[in-house]
């Protein structure tokens, strides 16, 4: 049976953040939410614009609904306003609960009041694991915190004088490392800053925490896992929310299953037109990249070689299969995102001459004309390759080819908005 998770969090009407972000991580981690609105926001990506809190009673019989209906197993606590917190504060008493204290948004509106805050203090945080970031972690203990001492003073704070049950200070804001004080000790989680957007971190952390504590992780293991499953939140984030994306573990799944059947529907295409195909592998042997939504690319493990008259794939499609292929992919991608698959051939001045008597956009770059700090580095021709061929030609390019070099064997990149379309170019140019 799925754990289930109480969550009481504000509504985000941008869709960014709360409730739905809530709902979203719990589901995501396999249990099963009770949605309990607190506070209705009007706010989009940009800015908060206001809010109507919840009137007290109508809190108390939506949790009174399900409390005795369900065996629950964590309370998620998120945006309250200070009429509200007595009512949860009794209405959650003895459930494990995770208590995200928010309390101004990023744009700066100001959730709470002074007022408002000292009754979370005497309320509310007794008796709850509290996760503040480092801005709510000052306006709960009155101190400031400019590094990982001053976060575990503040967490010590939150615990030994303030009553929680135990403090997760979050380091986002400071030093992506995160302090849990728990049981007389001290835990302390590294991170690294990851790309993308930021809005609803403390939410979906919050509600990956609880969820893993309904699970029956114990709190150093919970933290830890809540800590990168919101880093994956963030690299994979939402670009129309501005948001992160707490849906990104199975959505990757979903497409890197998708990409992978694909990619190996299309490699057995390739070889039933084998014989055509053969006399153009490269040297080093042909390979067929498809890339996911999500940046990551399928290839052909050991490529695909000459076969007799025929062609045939050594190895099964895998991820990371070809680093070429999947640096010139990516870095096509960074211009034109549709662009989401790329096979090689050996070049033939006949072959590029087909492309553009079928209409296909063809650039190519020089590697002759490769500066030499881009030569003396580890890895960088393939990507300055295509950004090369891209900037000559102003356009989206179906056939990137280069010459050549010493050492370097010539060729031609097919690419293509699926690993289909490739295929259904690659069987026009033979």
């Amino acid at each position: 049976m799925p754990m289930v998770v109480l969550v009481i969090a504000g509504l985000d009407t941008g869709g960014g953040a709360g409730l739905k972000a809530d709902i979203e991580t719990v589901s995501a981690l396999s249990g099963h939410p009770l949605p309990v609105v607190s506070t209705i926001t009007y706010q989009n990506p940009k800015e908060v614009r206001g809010t109507f809190p919840v009137p007290p009673e109508v809190i108390r019989g939506q949790i009174r609904a399900v409390k005795g209906a369900f065996e629950i197993r964590a309370v998620k606590i998120g945006l309250l306003h200070g009429s509200t917190v007595g009512v949860v504060a009794e209405e959650t008493e003895g459930l494990t609960r995770v208590f995200d204290p928010v309390i101004a948004s990023s744009s700066g509106f100001r959730f709470l009041s002074p007022e408002d805050v000292e009754e979370l203090k005497e309320k509310l945080i007794p008796g709850s694991i509290v996760t503040p970031n480092v801005p709510e972690a000052e306006a709960l203990t009155g101190m400031e915190i400019s590094s990982i001492e001053d976060m575990k003073r503040a967490a010590r704070i939150l615990v030994e004088e303030l009553g929680a049950e135990a403090a997760v200070v979050k380091g986002g804001h400071l030093n992506f490392t995160d302090i849990l004080y728990w049981n007389g000790k001290v835990f302390e989680f590294s991170g690294e800053r990851v790309e993308g957007f930021t809005h609803g971190t403390g939410c979906v952390f919050s509600s990956a925490l609880a969820t893993f504590i309904a699970k029956g992780l114990e709190l150093p293991e919970a933290v830890e896992r809540a800590k990168r499953f919101v880093e994956g939140a963030i690299r994979f984030s939402r670009a129309e929310a501005k948001a992160v994306n707490p849906l990104w573990e199975l959505q990757r799944d979903a497409q890197r299953w998708k990409a992978k059947e694909e990619l190996e529907r299309t490699v057995s295409e390739l070889v039933k037109i084998g014989e055509l195909l053969n006399p153009h592998v490269a040297e080093v042997g042909t390979n067929f990249a498809l890339a996911t939504d999500f940046g990551e690319v399928f290839a052909v493990k050991g490529r695909i070689v000459r076969y007799g008259k025929t062609v045939k794939p050594v190895g099964p499609v895998e991820l990371n299969a070809s680093d070429h292929l999947r640096r010139a992919l990516l870095k096509m991608m960074e211009f034109y995102p549709e662009s989401r698959a790329v096979l090689n051939l050996r070049y033939s001045e006949e072959l590029i001459e087909r492309a553009r008597k079928l209409g296909l956009k063809v650039s190519f770059y020089d590697r002759g004309e490769e500066p030499e700090e881009v030569k003396g580095a580890e890895r960088g021709t393939m990507e300055w390759g295509i950004e090369t061929a891209v900037e000559r030609l102003g356009d989206r390019p179906d056939v990137v080819y280069h010459l050549g070099d010493r050492g370097k064997e010539p060729m031609v990149l097919v690419f293509g908005r699926s690993a289909g379309e490739v295929v259904e170019r690659i069987k026009a140019l033979l």
